[in-house]
């Protein structure tokens, strides 16, 4: 009877702490869904300006469900195979789909914000406008097209109007601030695990850490190669992307220069979702070192050397042997464990730590 009212108790107290987040995260992807419904200012344009003159690509390389597989899908399915399978972590798994959750949700409110505000026209606006390489449209040729004496055109002279309102959405690009949200925040992720800066300089760290960010980069010059966007529209909704990326990862983790950036802040109430193995918490903080997990912010700083296990493993602590997919998550011995001969240096304590098992 008491362990089930334990059970009840901290489940509520789970629920209560993070309930917030997610409501809010909710509230702001209702808030763009409401926002992205808005008529985008009508920019004045020249029909003499090169930069818009562009064909309207009817296929585009990568299309709206492609995007969301890549930079929605991807990154929250290999945040949850590695929290759950190689991490057994619940709390990692939590605070990674809600880091992720919050970093696209804040891209695309902000993104979509500023295209309906600044309503800049995108390359291939003409032909959207005026239907100029369209002939079932019988556009009007670019050699009849003229400005008013003295002044700039506006979207009036158009003949074509189902394309209009998206085409006045250039800046930001969408596309390139989303997959740089998405996947900017999965290799912030990787490199948490992986320690990418302990200061040993593996090669494969950085090509698993940057795969992702150049599969953003692939997404975002595509929008420029379908004349979507301008250059400068997927420059700035790249560092969009980027930016909420690294602010929602840091909400729920350590930084990269952390030696414990592999672990996620631990959660708002005492007990974690998963210790040792069980669903829902139901011992103190003891009974959680008893069965090999402590988290980061329970006691002591950044640098101390404290055991931080995510459960209890039958691997000891120093055994470098075995090979997989593991091996990308295991921490390096750092110089000051060992000795001049390699061996453990007797005068620090709790060299044990500095090794993650597998």
């Amino acid at each position: 009877m008491l362990s089930a009212w334990r059970v009840k108790s901290r489940t509520k107290e789970l629920f209560k702490s993070y309930c917030k987040d997610w409501t809010l995260v909710l509230i702001v992807l209702v808030a763009f869904s409401i926002i992205d419904q808005l008529e985008p200012f009508h920019r004045q344009f020249s029909v003499r300006d090169i930069t818009i003159q562009h064909p309207f690509a009817k296929q585009e390389t990568v299309p709206v469900w492609l995007l969301l597989t890549l930079s929605f899908l991807l990154p929250m399915v290999t945040v949850g195979v590695i929290a759950v399978f190689q991490r057994r972590s619940y709390t990692d798994l939590h605070n990674g789909l809600l880091g992720l959750f919050l970093a696209q949700s804040l891209v695309l409110i902000v993104t979509d914000s500023i295209k309906i505000a600044v309503g800049r026209p995108r390359p291939d606006f003409l032909d959207r406008c005026l239907s100029l390489y369209d002939n079932a449209y019988a556009g009007t040729p670019l050699d009849q097209l003229n400005d008013p004496v003295n002044l700039l055109s506006n979207s009036s002279i158009c003949t074509r109007t189902e394309l209009l309102r998206d085409g006045f959405k250039s800046f930001p690009s969408g596309h390139s601030s989303f997959s740089f949200g998405g996947l900017g925040f999965l290799s912030m992720y990787l490199a948490g695990k992986l320690h990418l800066f302990d200061e040993r300089g593996h090669i494969y760290k950085s090509l698993v850490v940057l795969a992702p960010m150049i599969l953003a980069a692939l997404i975002a010059t595509s929008r420029v190669a379908d004349y979507r966007h301008h250059w400068q529209d997927v420059t700035a909704g790249s560092f969009i992307g980027f930016f909420f990326a690294v602010f929602a990862y840091r909400q729920y983790y350590p930084s990269l220069s952390s030696t414990k950036s592999d672990r996620p802040f631990s959660p708002r109430i005492r007990e974690d979702f998963l210790p040792g193995g069980s669903f829902l918490g139901l011992g103190s903080s003891n009974d959680r070192e008893a069965n090999g997990q402590s988290y980061r912010d329970d006691e002591g700083d950044d640098d101390d050397t404290r055991v931080v296990l995510d459960g209890p493993s039958n691997q000891n602590p120093g055994d470098e042997s075995g090979i997989g997919f593991g091996q990308f998550f295991r921490r390096d011995r750092t110089d000051e464990t060992l000795n001049g001969n390699g061996a453990p240096n007797k005068n620090v304590v709790g060299t044990e730590s500095r090794l993650i098992p597998i």
